[in-house]
């Protein structure tokens, strides 16, 4: 059985931090609390103001950043390297790594614990894509449509999220995406997250 979850800009919270503001769009466990490092994974997109910032301390966590609209400079003091990330382009990297972004953006952040594997990808008008993970956000920065397996069609607008689960080990889903913007323009950035059986 698969369950889908529709969230709206006004389920997302919004708070400052130490570079701009940053929204919220989804925490697991619901009763989780981020400040406190209590939760198992979480969604979110902030806005980077400042010229030069410094990445929070996420220790025991695993991340992957997105720029939505600018190029960032990034130096990771921890593994000694100089990454240029384009839009739409993820940067894999530990919650302890200590970093240094130079330039201002919008991104787009997944942070979960040792007890799942993530990726994200960036997805553009006309692409399909199967995947096999358990959780999966389609987070729209257009309006657009979703087809997803066994699934009525989904009309999403902007900013809104769509969680899509999986109760059992069933075959991978397959989705498409579908809007009136151009061939290859951005329409939604898509996370999705494995639970790893613990040993």
């Amino acid at each position: 059985m698969t369950n889908v979850t529709l969230l709206r800009v006004n389920d997302f919270q919004v708070s400052d931090w130490s570079g701009g503001k940053t929204k919220q769009l989804y925490l697991s466990p619901p009763t989780g609390h981020y400040g406190k490092r209590d939760f198992d994974y979480r969604l979110s997109t902030a806005t980077v103001e400042l010229a030069e910032s410094q990445f929070s301390d996420l220790s025991g966590f695993h991340r992957i950043l997105m720029s939505l609209d600018h190029t960032l400079h990034l130096h990771n003091a921890s593994r000694q390297e100089e990454t240029v990330l384009a839009p739409f382009t993820p940067y894999v990297f530990e919650g302890s790594d200590s970093i240094t972004s130079r330039g201002t953006c919008t991104d787009f952040n997944l942070i979960y614990s040792d007890h799942y594997q993530g990726q994200m990808i960036a997805i553009s008008n006309g692409q399909e894509l199967s995947q096999d993970d358990e959780i999966q956000f389609i987070y729209a920065l257009e309006d657009l449509t979703v087809t997803v397996t066994t699934l009525p069609v989904l009309n999403l607008e902007a900013e809104q999220l769509l969680i899509v689960e999986k109760e059992t080990q069933e075959t991978e889903l397959h989705i498409m995406f579908s809007s009136n913007q151009p061939k290859g323009t951005p329409l939604s950035i898509w996370a999705g997250l494995t639970h790893i059986p613990t040993k």
